[in-house]
């Protein structure tokens, strides 16, 4: 099963900054509050991610998106698309520790675990 994530410059995957909502935050130890975050992007499949795409020229325009600097990236040519296998997500990943989560499918249906969690589940 192949992966997607957004690639800026040599090998550095996208991530951004983000909000967890409360439910999220409770799910990571933090009751009744809004938690700020780093995510690592990460699609399952090849049609959220060009939902993800549609949502992003959609909003190019508002100047108030907190996805200004991504759509800028974008539009420069500092952001590319890689499909991985999952292996290679697993190795890229874990150089991500750090940041702590990865959005699944980011947009409205977007899940976000902990690096580490969505590792333990990804197959192979």
């Amino acid at each position: 099963m192949p992966y997607y994530v957004l690639e800026r410059g040599k090998g550095e995957l996208y991530a951004m900054n983000m909000v967890l909502s409360e439910e999220e935050a409770r799910s990571y130890g933090h009751e009744g509050e809004v938690v700020p975050v780093k995510a690592v992007f990460v699609w399952t499949k090849p049609e959220s991610i060009e939902t993800f795409r549609r949502f992003l020229s959609a909003i190019r325009d508002d100047p108030d998106t907190p996805f200004r600097g991504l759509i800028q990236d974008v539009q420069a040519g500092k952001v590319n698309g890689l499909e991985l296998t999952a292996e290679q997500l697993q190795d890229r990943l874990r150089q991500y520790a750090r940041v702590g989560v990865v959005a699944i499918d980011p947009g409205p249906e977007q899940k976000v675990k902990k690096i580490e969690e969505f590792l333990a589940n990804l197959p192979g």
